[in-house]
C-alpha cells in the first residue's frame, strides 16, 4: 500500500479526472473505465478505493465541502463586526454555491436522483452540515449583540437569508437556464438579500 502522502496525491488526481470527464461528457457517459483510462490509473484500484461512480463523485463533493467551510471559516472569523460579516457573506457563498463547478455537480446530482441518490444526498450533507451551521452562529452573533431581533431563532433567520439569497437560483442552473453569475450580479444579489434579511429583522436602533 503507498504511504498516506502518496495516496492522497493519487487520489486528487483521480477525482480531478473524474471531474474533468464529467465536464466534457456529463454524468451518464463518464464510467469507472473512462476516469481510469484518463487517470492512468488501474481498474483494480479504483474499485478498491471507491466502489462506484457514485461513491467516487460523493468524495469529491464531501472534499469540496471541507473546503468551503475552512475558506467561509477563515472569512467569516477575520471580520469582527457580524453585522458586516453578514454582508460579505453572500459574494463567498454565491462563488462556492454557483460557479461553473457547482452548476455540473448540481446537474449530475439532479440525474443522479433518479438513479441512486447518492449524489443529491451528498450535496445535501454539504448545506446542512457545513454552510447552515455557519450562517446559524453568524445569525446568534448578530442577535447576542443586539443588532438583530431575538423573538425569532438563528436557525429561522439563517433560512429565510439562504431563501432570499438564493431561491431556486441552483436548480435553474442545474437544468441549464441560468449560466455562472457574473461578479457584479454576485454583489446584486448580495446586496438584496442583504438589505431585506436586515429590514426583516435588524433592531430599529441597531446602526
Amino acid at each position: 500500500m503507498p504511504p498516506t502522502s502518496d495516496r492522497h496525491e493519487r487520489r486528487t488526481e483521480i477525482e480531478a479526472a473524474a471531474f474533468a470527464l464529467l465536464k466534457e461528457l456529463g454524468y451518464k457517459k463518464t464510467s469507472m473505465l473512462l476516469i481510469a483510462k484518463r487517470a492512468q490509473a488501474s481498474n483494480q484500484t479504483l474499485y478498491a478505493w471507491y466502489r462506484n461512480k457514485q461513491e467516487l463523485f460523493r468524495g469529491i463533493i464531501a472534499s469540496f465541502g471541507g473546503a468551503v467551510r475552512e475558506q467561509l471559516q477563515a472569512s467569516l472569523q477575520a471580520e469582527q463586526d457580524p453585522h458586516q460579516a453578514l454582508r460579505a457573506l453572500g459574494p463567498a457563498l454565491l462563488r462556492f454555491t454557483t460557479d461553473e463547478y457547482a452548476i455540473i455537480m448540481n446537474r449530475a446530482a439532479v440525474i443522479d436522483a433518479a438513479e441512486t441518490g447518492v449524489l443529491p444526498q451528498a450535496i445535501d450533507e454539504v448545506a446542512r452540515d457545513v454552510l447552515y451551521p455557519l450562517i446559524c452562529a453568524l445569525m446568534q452573533r448578530l442577535v447576542h449583540q443586539r443588532v438583530f431581533v431575538s423573538d425569532m431563532a438563528p436557525e429561522g433567520m439563517a433560512q429565510t437569508y439562504i431563501d432570499l439569497l438564493l431561491g431556486e437560483l441552483q436548480f435553474r442552473q442545474a437544468l441549464g437556464n441560468v449560466p455562472p453569475l457574473t461578479e457584479p450580479e454576485m454583489i446584486e444579489r448580495s446586496e438584496r438579500a442583504f438589505r431585506l434579511t436586515c429590514r426583516l429583522f435588524q433592531r430599529p436602533e441597531a446602526p
